[in-house]
């Protein structure tokens, strides 16, 4: 199994009922946030925040692609991937993000599951508010992808 398809195989596996706050959630951040962080720091973390970044970072960690851990303010992806990591055809298990106003805000965090084309591609996304699949049939031009190409073997 590559790197690739484990990421996926741990993504799939968080499919449900997760939700803002839940253990589950909490789980997850206590797996990505610094670890000088207390138990009622990170419910407190986990009840008010969006997990979707946590999401995909639990699962690069967990498949093995990376042990960065998740700075609060920063986020992950571009001190972990760089800005020349952003892709026009991401593969799977690639990020994508949805960007927010001001572009430099990340609104939503997601994993790339299969990518045909700008008009037909899935994803794995937390905190939407679940974990859950969905299908695109157009291309956000807020989205931006980024290839996780050097975290791989």
């Amino acid at each position: 199994m590559t790197t690739r398809e484990r990421i996926l195989e741990v993504a799939a596996g968080k499919i449900g009922g997760y939700g803002k706050g839940s253990p589950e959630v909490q789980a997850i951040w206590r797996e990505v946030l610094d670890a000088n962080m207390t138990n009622a720091q990170i419910v407190q973390f986990a009840a008010q925040r969006a997990w979707c970044g946590g999401f995909v970072l639990n699962c690069l960690r967990e498949a093995g692609a990376t042990n960065a851990q998740w700075k609060i303010g920063q986020g992950f992806v571009l001190n972990l991937l760089g800005h020349n990591a952003a892709t026009k055809t991401p593969q799977p298990a690639d990020i994508g993000i949805r960007q927010g106003t001001p572009p430099h805000l990340v609104y939503h965090h997601f994993l790339v599951e299969k990518y045909n084309g700008p008009n037909d591609w899935d994803s794995i996304d937390g905190n939407s508010p679940h974990c859950a699949r969905h299908h695109h049939t157009a291309l956000d031009p807020t989205i931006v992808f980024y290839s996780i190409e050097r975290l791989l073997p």
